[in-house]
Protein backbone atom coordinates (compact mmCIF):
# COMPACT_ATOMS: atom_id res chain seq x y z
CA UNK A 1 0.00 0.00 0.00
CA UNK A 2 1.40 3.37 -1.07
CA UNK A 3 0.57 6.95 -0.15
CA UNK A 4 -0.39 8.95 -3.23
CA UNK A 5 -1.14 12.67 -3.34
CA UNK A 6 -3.43 14.27 -5.92
CA UNK A 7 -2.88 18.01 -6.43
CA UNK A 8 -5.70 19.22 -8.69
CA UNK A 9 -8.49 21.82 -8.38
CA UNK A 10 -11.05 19.87 -10.45
CA UNK A 11 -13.33 17.93 -8.04
CA UNK A 12 -14.55 15.50 -10.70
CA UNK A 13 -11.01 14.54 -11.72
CA UNK A 14 -9.96 14.17 -8.07
CA UNK A 15 -12.97 11.98 -7.27
CA UNK A 16 -12.37 9.66 -10.23
CA UNK A 17 -8.66 9.33 -9.50
CA UNK A 18 -9.16 8.83 -5.77
CA UNK A 19 -11.80 6.15 -6.29
CA UNK A 20 -9.61 4.17 -8.68
CA UNK A 21 -6.49 4.50 -6.56
CA UNK A 22 -8.28 3.41 -3.40
CA UNK A 23 -9.77 0.47 -5.29
CA UNK A 24 -6.16 -0.42 -6.07
CA UNK A 25 -5.52 -0.37 -2.28
CA UNK A 26 -3.58 2.90 -2.11
CA UNK A 27 -3.94 5.62 0.52
CA UNK A 28 -4.87 8.93 -1.12
CA UNK A 29 -4.75 12.56 -0.04
CA UNK A 30 -6.20 15.34 -2.21
CA UNK A 31 -5.01 18.97 -2.33
CA UNK A 32 -6.80 21.64 -4.36
CA UNK A 33 -3.81 24.02 -4.34
CA UNK A 34 -0.06 23.64 -4.44
CA UNK A 35 0.68 25.71 -1.36
CA UNK A 36 -1.14 23.43 1.08
CA UNK A 37 0.61 20.38 -0.36
CA UNK A 38 4.05 21.99 -0.12
CA UNK A 39 3.43 22.90 3.51
CA UNK A 40 2.65 19.25 4.29
CA UNK A 41 5.77 17.86 2.62
CA UNK A 42 8.23 18.38 5.50
CA UNK A 43 5.93 16.37 7.77
CA UNK A 44 5.10 13.51 5.42
CA UNK A 45 6.34 12.55 1.96
CA UNK A 46 4.10 10.56 -0.37
CA UNK A 47 5.30 7.70 -2.56
CA UNK A 48 3.88 9.40 -5.67
CA UNK A 49 2.27 12.71 -6.65
CA UNK A 50 -0.32 13.25 -9.38
CA UNK A 51 0.06 16.94 -10.20
CA UNK A 52 -2.05 19.20 -12.41
CA UNK A 53 -0.16 21.83 -14.44
CA UNK A 54 -2.70 24.66 -14.08
CA UNK A 55 -3.50 25.40 -10.44
CA UNK A 56 -4.61 28.42 -8.44
CA UNK A 57 -1.48 30.10 -7.12
CA UNK A 58 1.73 28.27 -7.94
CA UNK A 59 1.61 26.29 -11.18
CA UNK A 60 2.27 22.59 -11.43
CA UNK A 61 5.54 23.22 -13.26
CA UNK A 62 6.72 25.46 -10.42
CA UNK A 63 5.76 22.76 -7.92
CA UNK A 64 7.60 20.18 -10.03
CA UNK A 65 10.75 22.29 -9.91
CA UNK A 66 10.48 22.57 -6.11
CA UNK A 67 9.89 18.84 -5.73
CA UNK A 68 12.83 17.88 -7.89
CA UNK A 69 15.08 20.24 -5.95
CA UNK A 70 13.98 19.36 -2.41
CA UNK A 71 12.38 15.90 -2.73
CA UNK A 72 13.94 14.28 -5.83
CA UNK A 73 13.01 10.79 -4.65
CA UNK A 74 9.26 11.41 -5.13
CA UNK A 75 8.07 10.52 -8.68
CA UNK A 76 5.62 13.00 -10.22
CA UNK A 77 2.99 12.38 -12.88
CA UNK A 78 1.96 15.65 -14.52
CA UNK A 79 -1.58 16.15 -15.83
CA UNK A 80 -2.79 18.92 -18.12
CA UNK A 81 -5.67 19.82 -20.42
CA UNK A 82 -3.42 22.22 -22.33
CA UNK A 83 -0.71 20.06 -23.85
CA UNK A 84 1.88 21.85 -25.98
CA UNK A 85 5.56 21.48 -26.81
CA UNK A 86 6.76 23.93 -24.17
CA UNK A 87 4.87 22.11 -21.41
CA UNK A 88 6.07 18.71 -22.63
CA UNK A 89 9.69 19.85 -22.65
CA UNK A 90 9.47 21.34 -19.17
CA UNK A 91 7.70 18.23 -17.89
CA UNK A 92 10.20 15.75 -19.30
CA UNK A 93 13.32 17.80 -18.63
CA UNK A 94 11.96 18.65 -15.19
CA UNK A 95 12.09 14.89 -14.61
CA UNK A 96 8.37 14.24 -14.39
CA UNK A 97 7.89 10.48 -14.48
CA UNK A 98 4.98 10.80 -16.93
CA UNK A 99 3.05 13.52 -18.70
CA UNK A 100 -0.67 12.87 -19.31
CA UNK A 101 -3.05 15.00 -21.36
CA UNK A 102 -6.67 15.38 -20.25
CA UNK A 103 -9.11 13.89 -20.92
CA UNK A 104 -7.32 10.63 -20.27
CA UNK A 105 -8.37 7.05 -19.83
CA UNK A 106 -8.26 6.07 -16.16
CA UNK A 107 -6.56 2.78 -16.96
CA UNK A 108 -3.76 4.77 -18.62
CA UNK A 109 -3.33 6.68 -15.36
CA UNK A 110 -3.31 3.48 -13.31
CA UNK A 111 -0.67 1.93 -15.54
CA UNK A 112 1.51 5.03 -15.14
CA UNK A 113 0.99 4.90 -11.36
CA UNK A 114 2.05 1.25 -11.19
CA UNK A 115 5.13 1.88 -13.30
CA UNK A 116 6.12 4.92 -11.25
CA UNK A 117 5.82 3.06 -7.95
CA UNK A 118 7.67 0.02 -9.30
CA UNK A 119 10.55 2.09 -10.66
CA UNK A 120 10.76 4.64 -7.86
CA UNK A 121 13.97 3.27 -6.39
CA UNK A 122 15.64 3.03 -9.79
CA UNK A 123 14.86 6.52 -11.00
CA UNK A 124 17.73 8.99 -11.15
CA UNK A 125 17.26 12.72 -10.97
CA UNK A 126 18.28 14.77 -13.97
CA UNK A 127 19.31 18.38 -14.20
CA UNK A 128 16.52 20.83 -14.95
CA UNK A 129 17.53 22.98 -17.93
CA UNK A 130 16.67 26.64 -17.55
CA UNK A 131 14.27 27.64 -20.28
CA UNK A 132 13.07 30.95 -21.54
CA UNK A 133 9.86 31.40 -23.47
CA UNK A 134 10.87 30.68 -27.07
CA UNK A 135 8.30 31.40 -29.74
CA UNK A 136 6.50 28.20 -30.68
CA UNK A 137 7.36 27.31 -34.28
CA UNK A 138 4.30 27.49 -36.49
CA UNK A 139 4.90 24.19 -38.29
CA UNK A 140 5.08 21.99 -35.21
CA UNK A 141 1.73 22.46 -33.54
CA UNK A 142 -1.14 20.31 -32.42
CA UNK A 143 -2.86 18.82 -29.40
CA UNK A 144 -3.66 15.44 -30.96
CA UNK A 145 -2.52 12.25 -29.29
CA UNK A 146 0.02 11.75 -32.08
CA UNK A 147 1.58 15.17 -31.51
CA UNK A 148 1.61 14.75 -27.73
CA UNK A 149 3.78 11.69 -28.31
CA UNK A 150 6.06 13.71 -30.60
CA UNK A 151 6.44 16.45 -27.98
CA UNK A 152 7.53 13.89 -25.41
CA UNK A 153 10.04 12.38 -27.82
CA UNK A 154 11.48 15.80 -28.69
CA UNK A 155 11.80 16.63 -25.01
CA UNK A 156 13.55 13.32 -24.27
CA UNK A 157 15.80 13.72 -27.30
CA UNK A 158 16.81 17.18 -26.08
CA UNK A 159 17.89 15.74 -22.74
CA UNK A 160 20.04 13.11 -24.48
CA UNK A 161 23.25 13.58 -26.43
CA UNK A 162 23.23 10.68 -28.88
CA UNK A 163 22.88 10.61 -32.64
CA UNK A 164 19.25 10.31 -33.72
CA UNK A 165 16.91 10.29 -36.70
CA UNK A 166 13.80 12.35 -37.41
CA UNK A 167 11.65 10.53 -39.95
CA UNK A 168 8.51 11.72 -41.72
CA UNK A 169 6.94 12.66 -45.02
CA UNK A 170 7.83 15.88 -46.84
CA UNK A 171 6.32 18.91 -45.15
CA UNK A 172 5.77 17.35 -41.72
CA UNK A 173 8.32 19.62 -40.01
CA UNK A 174 11.39 17.40 -39.60
CA UNK A 175 13.86 20.28 -39.69
CA UNK A 176 11.83 22.27 -37.18
CA UNK A 177 11.73 19.28 -34.85
CA UNK A 178 15.53 19.22 -35.07
CA UNK A 179 15.65 22.93 -34.25
CA UNK A 180 13.50 22.31 -31.18
CA UNK A 181 15.75 19.48 -30.02
CA UNK A 182 18.74 21.82 -30.25
CA UNK A 183 16.91 24.77 -28.67
CA UNK A 184 15.89 22.78 -25.60
CA UNK A 185 19.20 20.95 -25.22
CA UNK A 186 22.28 21.79 -23.18
CA UNK A 187 23.91 22.77 -26.53
CA UNK A 188 21.43 25.60 -27.13
CA UNK A 189 24.05 28.36 -26.74
CA UNK A 190 26.30 26.79 -29.41
CA UNK A 191 25.71 26.87 -33.20
CA UNK A 192 23.22 24.73 -35.06
CA UNK A 193 24.18 24.09 -38.68
CA UNK A 194 22.52 22.03 -41.40
CA UNK A 195 23.60 20.46 -44.66
CA UNK A 196 22.05 18.41 -47.47
CA UNK A 197 23.87 16.05 -49.79
CA UNK A 198 23.67 16.87 -53.50
CA UNK A 199 23.49 13.82 -55.80
CA UNK A 200 26.47 13.64 -58.12
CA UNK A 201 28.57 15.97 -55.96
CA UNK A 202 29.87 13.50 -53.39
CA UNK A 203 33.39 14.95 -53.16
CA UNK A 204 32.10 18.50 -52.69
CA UNK A 205 29.79 17.27 -49.91
CA UNK A 206 32.68 15.41 -48.27
CA UNK A 207 34.74 18.60 -48.15
CA UNK A 208 31.80 20.65 -46.91
CA UNK A 209 31.24 18.16 -44.10
CA UNK A 210 34.83 17.27 -43.07
CA UNK A 211 36.80 20.22 -44.40
CA UNK A 212 40.01 20.07 -46.42
CA UNK A 213 43.70 20.82 -46.02
CA UNK A 214 45.72 21.34 -42.88
CA UNK A 215 49.21 20.78 -41.43
CA UNK A 216 49.44 17.18 -42.64
CA UNK A 217 48.06 17.78 -46.14
CA UNK A 218 49.47 18.65 -49.52
CA UNK A 219 50.55 22.28 -49.66
CA UNK A 220 48.45 22.72 -52.79
CA UNK A 221 45.29 21.53 -51.03
CA UNK A 222 43.06 24.57 -50.38
CA UNK A 223 42.35 25.00 -46.68
CA UNK A 224 38.68 24.75 -45.70
CA UNK A 225 37.00 24.23 -42.34
CA UNK A 226 34.17 21.70 -42.50
CA UNK A 227 30.79 21.84 -40.80
CA UNK A 228 31.79 19.19 -38.27
CA UNK A 229 34.34 21.68 -36.93
CA UNK A 230 32.26 24.81 -37.39
CA UNK A 231 29.42 23.34 -35.35
CA UNK A 232 31.78 23.18 -32.36
CA UNK A 233 29.86 22.09 -29.25
CA UNK A 234 26.57 22.64 -31.07
CA UNK A 235 24.41 20.55 -33.38
CA UNK A 236 24.81 19.52 -37.01
CA UNK A 237 21.71 18.47 -38.94
CA UNK A 238 22.23 16.27 -42.00
CA UNK A 239 19.06 16.44 -44.09
CA UNK A 240 17.89 13.36 -46.02
CA UNK A 241 20.53 10.88 -44.93
CA UNK A 242 19.68 8.55 -47.83
CA UNK A 243 21.02 11.11 -50.32
CA UNK A 244 24.57 10.71 -48.97
CA UNK A 245 26.90 8.44 -50.90
CA UNK A 246 27.80 5.17 -49.18
CA UNK A 247 31.46 6.27 -49.09
CA UNK A 248 30.58 9.42 -47.17
CA UNK A 249 28.27 7.44 -44.91
CA UNK A 250 31.14 5.09 -44.05
CA UNK A 251 33.45 7.98 -43.25
CA UNK A 252 30.78 9.58 -41.08
CA UNK A 253 30.20 6.28 -39.21
CA UNK A 254 33.88 6.19 -38.31
CA UNK A 255 33.74 9.77 -37.10
CA UNK A 256 30.69 9.05 -34.91
CA UNK A 257 32.14 5.87 -33.45
CA UNK A 258 35.66 7.25 -32.88
CA UNK A 259 34.49 10.77 -31.97
CA UNK A 260 37.21 12.06 -34.28
CA UNK A 261 37.86 12.70 -37.97
CA UNK A 262 40.39 14.10 -40.41
CA UNK A 263 39.94 16.79 -43.01
CA UNK A 264 40.04 15.63 -46.63
CA UNK A 265 43.69 15.26 -47.66
CA UNK A 266 44.95 15.71 -44.09
CA UNK A 267 46.31 13.24 -41.52
CA UNK A 268 45.78 15.27 -38.36
CA UNK A 269 42.92 13.93 -36.24
CA UNK A 270 40.31 16.36 -34.93
CA UNK A 271 37.90 15.75 -32.11
CA UNK A 272 34.21 15.45 -33.00
CA UNK A 273 32.46 17.68 -30.47
CA UNK A 274 29.08 18.37 -32.06
CA UNK A 275 25.92 16.30 -31.90
CA UNK A 276 24.68 14.97 -35.26
CA UNK A 277 20.98 14.73 -36.12
CA UNK A 278 19.61 13.17 -39.31
CA UNK A 279 16.32 13.44 -41.18
CA UNK A 280 14.74 11.15 -43.75
CA UNK A 281 11.55 11.24 -45.80
CA UNK A 282 11.82 7.48 -46.30
CA UNK A 283 11.89 4.65 -43.78
CA UNK A 284 15.31 3.44 -42.70
CA UNK A 285 14.45 -0.17 -43.55
CA UNK A 286 13.52 0.84 -47.08
CA UNK A 287 16.74 2.82 -47.56
CA UNK A 288 18.78 -0.16 -46.35
CA UNK A 289 16.92 -2.66 -48.54
CA UNK A 290 17.40 -0.48 -51.62
CA UNK A 291 21.10 -0.01 -50.95
CA UNK A 292 20.83 3.70 -50.16
CA UNK A 293 21.89 3.45 -46.52
CA UNK A 294 24.75 1.57 -44.86
CA UNK A 295 23.49 -0.94 -42.28
CA UNK A 296 25.99 0.28 -39.67
CA UNK A 297 24.73 3.85 -39.93
CA UNK A 298 21.16 2.54 -39.84
CA UNK A 299 21.99 0.80 -36.56
CA UNK A 300 23.04 4.13 -35.05
CA UNK A 301 19.87 5.82 -36.29
CA UNK A 302 17.56 3.13 -34.96
CA UNK A 303 18.75 3.71 -31.39
CA UNK A 304 16.46 6.75 -31.08
CA UNK A 305 14.03 7.68 -33.84
CA UNK A 306 11.28 10.30 -33.89
CA UNK A 307 8.49 9.64 -36.39
CA UNK A 308 6.47 12.72 -37.37
CA UNK A 309 2.87 11.83 -38.30
CA UNK A 310 1.38 13.07 -41.59
CA UNK A 311 -1.31 15.73 -41.31
CA UNK A 312 -3.98 13.39 -42.70
CA UNK A 313 -3.59 11.24 -39.57
CA UNK A 314 -4.35 14.14 -37.23
CA UNK A 315 -7.12 16.29 -38.76
CA UNK A 316 -8.05 17.58 -35.29
CA UNK A 317 -4.84 19.66 -35.40
CA UNK A 318 -5.84 21.56 -38.55
CA UNK A 319 -8.09 24.11 -36.81
CA UNK A 320 -5.45 25.25 -34.27
CA UNK A 321 -2.85 25.37 -37.04
CA UNK A 322 -5.11 27.55 -39.16
CA UNK A 323 -5.64 29.92 -36.23
CA UNK A 324 -1.89 30.08 -35.70
CA UNK A 325 -1.25 30.84 -39.38
CA UNK A 326 -3.87 33.60 -39.31
CA UNK A 327 -1.97 35.25 -36.47
CA UNK A 328 1.43 34.81 -38.13
CA UNK A 329 3.58 37.40 -39.83
CA UNK A 330 3.23 35.86 -43.30
CA UNK A 331 -0.50 36.70 -43.54
CA UNK A 332 -2.18 40.13 -43.43
CA UNK A 333 -3.30 41.16 -39.97
CA UNK A 334 -6.91 40.55 -39.00
CA UNK A 335 -7.70 37.84 -41.58
CA UNK A 336 -10.48 35.45 -40.50
CA UNK A 337 -11.93 32.23 -41.93
CA UNK A 338 -15.51 31.01 -42.23
CA UNK A 339 -16.74 27.75 -40.75
CA UNK A 340 -17.39 26.30 -44.21
CA UNK A 341 -13.84 27.07 -45.35
CA UNK A 342 -12.34 25.57 -42.19
CA UNK A 343 -14.42 22.41 -42.56
CA UNK A 344 -13.18 22.06 -46.12
CA UNK A 345 -9.58 22.32 -44.95
CA UNK A 346 -10.24 19.62 -42.36
CA UNK A 347 -11.68 17.34 -45.06
CA UNK A 348 -8.65 17.44 -47.36
CA UNK A 349 -5.87 14.83 -47.33
CA UNK A 350 -2.87 17.23 -47.53
CA UNK A 351 -0.22 15.22 -49.40
CA UNK A 352 2.16 18.15 -48.79
CA UNK A 353 1.33 18.03 -45.08
CA UNK A 354 1.73 21.12 -42.87
CA UNK A 355 3.80 23.00 -45.43
CA UNK A 356 0.98 22.64 -47.97
CA UNK A 357 -1.59 23.83 -45.43
CA UNK A 358 0.46 26.94 -44.69
CA UNK A 359 0.88 27.78 -48.37
CA UNK A 360 -2.85 27.24 -48.96
CA UNK A 361 -3.62 29.68 -46.15
CA UNK A 362 -1.28 32.28 -47.63
CA UNK A 363 -2.83 32.00 -51.07
CA UNK A 364 -6.39 32.06 -49.70
CA UNK A 365 -5.67 35.14 -47.58
CA UNK A 366 -4.51 37.06 -50.66
CA UNK A 367 -7.79 36.23 -52.43
CA UNK A 368 -10.06 36.88 -49.44
CA UNK A 369 -12.41 39.84 -49.86
CA UNK A 370 -12.84 41.96 -46.76
CA UNK A 371 -10.24 39.95 -44.86
CA UNK A 372 -12.48 36.86 -44.51
CA UNK A 373 -11.47 33.58 -46.17
CA UNK A 374 -14.58 32.04 -47.70
CA UNK A 375 -14.96 28.52 -49.09
CA UNK A 376 -14.63 30.02 -52.59
CA UNK A 377 -11.25 31.54 -51.73
CA UNK A 378 -9.61 28.15 -51.16
CA UNK A 379 -7.54 26.81 -54.07
CA UNK A 380 -9.02 23.63 -55.59
CA UNK A 381 -7.56 20.61 -53.86
CA UNK A 382 -6.22 19.10 -57.08
CA UNK A 383 -4.42 22.35 -57.90
CA UNK A 384 -2.71 22.89 -54.55
CA UNK A 385 1.02 22.22 -54.74
CA UNK A 386 3.46 21.64 -51.92
CA UNK A 387 6.14 23.74 -53.60
CA UNK A 388 4.59 27.18 -53.88
CA UNK A 389 0.84 26.94 -53.39
CA UNK A 390 0.12 28.78 -56.66
CA UNK A 391 -1.26 27.51 -59.96
CA UNK A 392 0.96 28.51 -62.90
CA UNK A 393 -0.30 28.78 -66.46
CA UNK A 394 1.40 25.53 -67.45
CA UNK A 395 -0.15 23.78 -64.45
CA UNK A 396 -3.59 25.05 -65.46
CA UNK A 397 -3.09 23.74 -68.98
CA UNK A 398 -1.93 20.40 -67.63
CA UNK A 399 -4.94 20.14 -65.31
CA UNK A 400 -7.28 20.88 -68.22
CA UNK A 401 -5.56 18.35 -70.46
CA UNK A 402 -5.76 15.64 -67.78
CA UNK A 403 -9.42 16.44 -67.17
CA UNK A 404 -10.27 16.21 -70.90
CA UNK A 405 -8.28 13.00 -71.32
CA UNK A 406 -10.02 11.41 -68.32
CA UNK A 407 -13.51 12.42 -69.50
CA UNK A 408 -12.76 11.04 -72.95
CA UNK A 409 -11.68 7.69 -71.49
CA UNK A 410 -14.73 7.54 -69.23
CA UNK A 411 -17.02 8.24 -72.19
CA UNK A 412 -15.30 5.48 -74.18
CA UNK A 413 -15.86 3.08 -71.32
CA UNK A 414 -19.52 4.09 -71.02
CA UNK A 415 -20.10 3.56 -74.75
CA UNK A 416 -18.50 0.13 -74.70
CA UNK A 417 -20.17 -0.87 -71.44
CA UNK A 418 -16.81 -2.10 -70.12
CA UNK A 419 -13.87 -0.86 -68.12
CA UNK A 420 -11.31 1.35 -69.81
CA UNK A 421 -8.97 -0.87 -71.79
CA UNK A 422 -5.29 -1.18 -70.98
CA UNK A 423 -2.43 -0.52 -73.33
CA UNK A 424 -0.90 -3.98 -73.55
CA UNK A 425 1.66 -2.82 -76.11
CA UNK A 426 3.34 -0.78 -73.37
CA UNK A 427 3.36 -3.75 -71.03
CA UNK A 428 1.14 -1.97 -68.51
CA UNK A 429 -1.51 -3.85 -66.59
CA UNK A 430 -4.51 -2.27 -64.90
CA UNK A 431 -7.21 0.17 -65.95
CA UNK A 432 -7.54 3.93 -66.08
CA UNK A 433 -4.84 4.93 -63.61
CA UNK A 434 -2.18 2.67 -65.12
CA UNK A 435 -3.09 3.79 -68.63
CA UNK A 436 -2.70 7.39 -67.56
CA UNK A 437 0.74 6.68 -66.10
CA UNK A 438 1.86 4.94 -69.26
CA UNK A 439 0.82 8.01 -71.22
CA UNK A 440 2.54 10.70 -69.17
CA UNK A 441 5.30 9.09 -67.09
CA UNK A 442 7.74 8.30 -69.93
CA UNK A 443 7.75 11.94 -71.05
CA UNK A 444 8.30 13.15 -67.49
CA UNK A 445 11.18 10.77 -66.87
CA UNK A 446 12.87 11.39 -70.22
CA UNK A 447 12.67 15.18 -69.88
CA UNK A 448 14.27 15.11 -66.42
CA UNK A 449 16.95 12.62 -67.49
CA UNK A 450 17.78 14.71 -70.57
CA UNK A 451 18.05 17.80 -68.37
CA UNK A 452 20.76 16.05 -66.31
CA UNK A 453 22.48 14.48 -69.32
CA UNK A 454 21.44 11.00 -68.23
CA UNK A 455 22.65 11.35 -64.62
CA UNK A 456 20.20 9.07 -62.85
CA UNK A 457 21.22 10.13 -59.34
CA UNK A 458 20.44 13.78 -60.04
CA UNK A 459 17.24 12.89 -61.91
CA UNK A 460 16.05 10.63 -59.09
CA UNK A 461 16.64 13.39 -56.54
CA UNK A 462 14.60 15.88 -58.58
CA UNK A 463 11.79 13.38 -59.11
CA UNK A 464 11.76 12.32 -55.46
CA UNK A 465 12.45 8.70 -56.42
CA UNK A 466 15.13 6.29 -55.31
CA UNK A 467 17.69 5.52 -57.96
CA UNK A 468 16.65 1.86 -58.06
CA UNK A 469 13.02 2.90 -58.63
CA UNK A 470 14.03 5.24 -61.46
CA UNK A 471 16.15 2.48 -63.00
CA UNK A 472 13.16 0.10 -62.99
CA UNK A 473 10.92 2.69 -64.62
CA UNK A 474 13.38 3.62 -67.35
CA UNK A 475 13.73 -0.04 -68.24
CA UNK A 476 9.96 -0.49 -68.15
CA UNK A 477 9.43 2.32 -70.65
CA UNK A 478 12.53 1.40 -72.66
CA UNK A 479 14.08 4.81 -72.16
CA UNK A 480 17.53 3.23 -72.08
CA UNK A 481 18.93 -0.20 -73.00
CA UNK A 482 19.22 -2.88 -70.34
CA UNK A 483 22.68 -3.15 -68.83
Amino acid sequence: MSLIWIIDDEPAICYALRTNLEDDRHRVEVFSAAESALKSLPKQQPDLILLDVRLPGASGLEVLETLKRDFPQIPVILMTAFGDLQTAVQAVQGDAFEYLTKPFDLETVMQAVRRALAQRQMRASTTVLAQGEPEQPELILGKSTAMQSVYKQIARAASMDSTLLIEGEEGTGKNLAAVMIHRFSARQNSPMLSVSAIPGKDHEFEIELFGAGGPGSDALQPLRTGLLELAGEGTLLIDEVGAMSLANQLRLIRAIENRSFCRVGDTESKQLRCRILFTSSHSISKLVSEGELDRRLASHLEVFKILLPPLRDRPEDIAPMVRNFLQGKSLPQGVQITKAALEELQRRSWPGNVRELKLTMERSALRAAGGIIQFEDLPPEALTTASDGYLSESQAQLELAVRNWTLEKLQEAARSGAEVSTNQDEGVSGVLYEEFLSAVEPSLLKTVLDNYSGNRAAAASTLGLHRSTLRQKTRRYRLEPDK
